[in-house]
């Protein structure tokens, strides 16, 4: 009996684990992983400018500036997931030398994505009105407050300091 109840769990955990692995697959093929977050990144500075009041010239420049760093971001995007497949490929298997390598590069990646990210807002930024620029730090300073707000309730830790 005990013999049974042991190849039960150990036949339930290996289907847990797989299933596991074939969503996270599914989620990075079906544009949920760095897709999905771009998009949900793209949605949500679309919907911060909205909030800007934003005239028609504006808009057309923050386009124009979005389409030209976009040749820029996309092969990064790309490495940062050929990286997460690579990592996905090991499953179970820990390769120390191999995970190093990948991490390290994961994290240049990230930094050159950064940087990219930086040079847009910087880009964008620079087309706004004064008080255009006072009322997207206003809308900044209100969503850090809803956001320590919102960790709070969850039993997080406030940190102090600007992030």
């Amino acid at each position: 009996m005990r013999k049974n109840t042991i190849a039960i769990l150990a036949v339930m955990a290996v289907l847990v684990i797989g299933g596991m692995f074939a969503i996270a697959q599914r989620t990075m093929h079906h544009g949920d992983g760095y897709g999905g977050m771009q998009r949900r990144g793209e949605m949500a500075l679309m919907k911060f400018l909205g909030r800007l009041d934003l005239s028609d010239e504006q808009k057309g420049k923050v386009k124009e500036i979005l389409e030209s760093n976009k040749g820029a971001v996309q092969p990064i995007r790309d490495e940062l997931r050929t990286n997460h497949e690579k990592l996905s490929v090991l499953g179970g298997n820990f390769d120390e030398q191999q995970v190093s390598t990948i991490a390290k590069e994961q994290g240049e990646l990230m930094s050159q994505l950064i940087v990219a990210r930086q040079r847009v807002k910087s880009q964008i930024f620079a087309i706004l009105s004064d008080d255009q620029k006072a009322k997207a730090e206003q809308i900044r300073q209100d969503l850090k407050t809803r956001f320590r707000d919102k960790m709070k309730s969850f039993g997080g830790e406030e940190r102090s300091g600007d992030e």
